[in-house]
């Protein structure tokens, strides 16, 4: 980033140029993510970048979006760097040991509220792999009678769960603990069954190549063995004694996997024929299944 007439760079300078920068160094939706890094410099909104458009940054503010921009530009995800990511309208703090909440994901809160919604009186749903917690606590925050379980078997990954859940105001209704798959943890109260399950779990087969930047993010929560099953089959054939008669299953997969989770979810014998859902892509990416 260099200005031949040494002039002070102005917010709207710096947005143009970093656009630019990040369309030749193949950077998905360039503009925006100039605005997410200079917002996060800037300590502001990305909204009031338009009215400072020819406010011009001092040294300090410029040096750490200098750095921010060439971080990202080499292939670091925008929102490590920032440290959070919007996910469903909310904000969720995260950090390199958390996948990257994505919009496709959304798909799981969708189905999940819209059921739990159509009940009466409290409700439970019980989020697993829920990493940074957004899917629980945006279920949580949509569905106002739920109380929601969030598991995951990390317990750093919980950290940054409850540390969400805890800045949404919403510590109250959302529990987040350590917990292996469906495995239902002590501090919940022992064999609970919940009216839905959310699940975005591993699916990424060992050795395929994955989307840039997505290297930067915690390998065992994109990898699942050879064909990208091995925690979905556990995890699908154990959703049935967690279930309550009626109650619904949400559940995320990867490009090719349709056929195979379909076939997992008949086999696990009291769940009904799934949904198949496409994500903003026509990528089937989410099975939607009511327990009998």
């Amino acid at each position: 980033m260099t200005d031949a007439r040494n002039q002070p760079w102005t917010v709207l300078q710096l947005l143009d140029w970093t656009k630019g920068y990040f369309q030749r160094a193949g950077i998905e939706s360039p503009r925006l993510c100039a605005e997410i890094l200079l917002a996060h410099s800037l300590a502001c909104k990305r909204m009031e970048l338009y009215t400072r458009h020819d406010s011009q940054p001092d040294e300090e503010k410029l040096a750490d979006f200098r750095q921010n921009v060439k971080e990202a530009a080499e292939g670091h995800p925008v929102a490590y760097l920032v440290g959070q990511k919007e996910f469903y309208s909310l904000t969720f703090r995260v950090t390199p040991a958390v996948l990257i909440p994505r919009s496709e994901t959304e798909l799981l809160v969708d189905h999940a509220v819209a059921y739990l919604r159509r009940l009466a009186g409290p409700t439970t749903c019980w989020d697993v792999c829920t990493g940074s917690g957004c899917v629980a606590a945006a279920v949580a925050k949509h569905a106002p009678g739920a109380t929601v379980l969030a598991t995951d078997i990390s317990p750093e990954v919980i950290a940054v769960a409850r540390r969400n859940v805890e800045s949404l105001g919403l510590a109250d209704r959302v529990t987040c603990v350590t917990a292996d798959l469906l495995n239902v943890p002590e501090a919940w109260g022992g064999e609970a069954l919940f009216d839905a399950i959310t699940a975005n779990p591993p699916y990424v087969a060992d050795g395929d190549m994955v989307g840039k930047g997505v290297e930067y993010e915690p390998a065992d929560a994109l990898h699942a063995g050879a064909d990208g099953l091995a925690v979905l089959r556990p995890l699908i054939a154990a959703v049935p004694e967690r279930l309550k008669p009626g109650g619904v299953f949400c559940v995320e997969f990867g490009q090719g996997q349709a056929d195979f989770v379909r076939d997992l979810i008949v086999a696990a014998g009291e769940l009904g024929e799934p949904t198949i859902l496409k994500d903003q892509q026509a990528i089937e990416r989410t099975a939607v299944a009511k327990k009998k």
